[in-house]
């Protein structure tokens, strides 16, 4: 017992330096983390008030949600290739695009009614009728309407937008009126519809 009690008396000072140490670095990592925690709690808070806004907005009634799906089934209703062609051109019409033949501002090439190809998407299956190379002219806000509805769905929400290619061409004006820069566009389509039957 006198040999322990010699050991700690020779050894205290060091070992309480030892502690001393120990219990420092433990109080700097513990001060390291208290100040990560409040940057970390602050961009907690951040979030959560982000969240809390997205969760304070009304979640959609059923009756609008069962009105969106079924104008979403309206929309994919089976469609026949001369309805599909009357709405494009009820399109460029509304575009503002001479629909004239006699014009020649607006073509559709010949789509055999057997055009369509069937298709699996995520679980269903969808007839698609894809026309390509539709071109349309006239003045740029006329082709941009008339892209921006085909794009949009804003006539046809079943239709997908593939490809569009436009450039400015010079055409004569009649009477007084000089050489006038027309749009021309050509446009390839998608429309998607249920299967008949």
């Amino acid at each position: 017992m006198e040999i322990l009690k010699r050991l700690i008396s020779r050894f205290w000072p060091m070992g309480g330096l030892f502690l001393s140490g120990f219990l420092l670095i433990i109080y700097i990592g513990l001060g390291v983390l208290w100040l990560q925690q409040g940057a970390q709690q602050s961009d907690f808070e951040q979030q959560i008030a982000k969240l809390g806004n997205i969760v304070a907005r009304p979640l959609p009634s059923g009756e609008k949600l069962r009105a969106e799906y079924d104008e979403v089934n309206r929309s994919l209703a089976p469609m026949t290739v001369e309805a599909a062609l009357d709405t494009l051109v009820s399109i460029a019409e509304e575009s503002g695009i001479d629909i004239d033949p006699a014009a020649d501002k607006f073509s559709i090439p010949p789509v055999p009614p057997d055009k369509f190809s069937l298709v699996k998407i995520g679980g269903g299956d969808y007839r698609v009728l894809s026309i390509n190379d539709i071109r349309v002219q006239g003045d740029d806000d006329s082709v941009m309407a008339f892209i921006s509805d085909l794009d949009s769905g804003k006539t046809l929400k079943n239709m997908v937008l593939k490809k569009v290619t436009t450039r400015q061409i010079e055409v004569q004006g009649e009477g007084e009126e000089g050489a006038m820069i027309e749009t021309v566009a050509t446009v390839d389509i998608d429309i998607y519809t249920k299967p008949e039957g």
